[in-house]
């Protein structure tokens, strides 16, 4: 069976060039909304860990939260940003059909775009992840009997649901060649 004409390079004016950047920018910005909140909200107490059945085995200050919060939005928007800017040797980079990928320099260039974009996606579905336990946290911290409730399970289902989903994409059709 003959492979498919060659899409070429990304170019910006494709349709969905800039999507994965707008929607990781809008994580981004969801995510710091929500520590916004959580600085306002917060009470000088704070749940900082749940266990099994969502009681609070972790108590800390709220200067805690918010630091830790901190620190890890930024740690997460620094590395699927950082992942995203770097151009890594082809010899590191694992991709269905790579032989077929890496033979041309069109089709390299349109990996290394696809493989871009995907970064993004996986790191906006993260942040969002990370935005509803923050917000999660300052919910629970305001109850008058703290817990972590089903919503953080929704929250988790989602995330893992869009995971498999995406990997089974891209393995069966995004990288597909043929």
């Amino acid at each position: 069976m003959t492979p498919p004409p060659d899409p070429g390079p990304a170019r910006p004016d494709r349709p969905g060039s800039g999507a994965s950047r707008a929607v990781f920018i809008g994580s981004c910005l969801a995510y710091a909304a929500a520590w916004v909140l959580a600085c306002v909200r917060l009470p000088d107490r704070v749940p900082l860990h749940f266990g099994g059945g969502g009681d609070v085995d972790r108590w800390g200050g709220r200067t805690e939260a918010l630091v830790t919060f901190a620190v890890l939005g930024l740690a997460m928007i620094a590395l699927f940003a950082g992942l995203a800017a770097v151009r890594v040797p082809t010899s590191m980079l694992n991709v269905p059909h790579k032989e077929w990928w890496t033979a041309t320099t069109e089709r390299e260039e349109r990996m290394r775009t696809m493989m871009r974009e995907d970064g993004l996606r996986l790191g906006a579905a993260t942040l969002l992840l990370l935005t509803a336990v923050l917000l999660l946290t300052v919910r629970a911290a305001g109850l008058a009997e703290p817990r972590l409730d089903g919503w953080f399970a929704v929250a988790l289902g989602l995330y893992l649901a869009y995971l498999a989903g995406f990997t089974l994409h891209a393995f069966r059709v995004r990288y597909r060649h043929d």
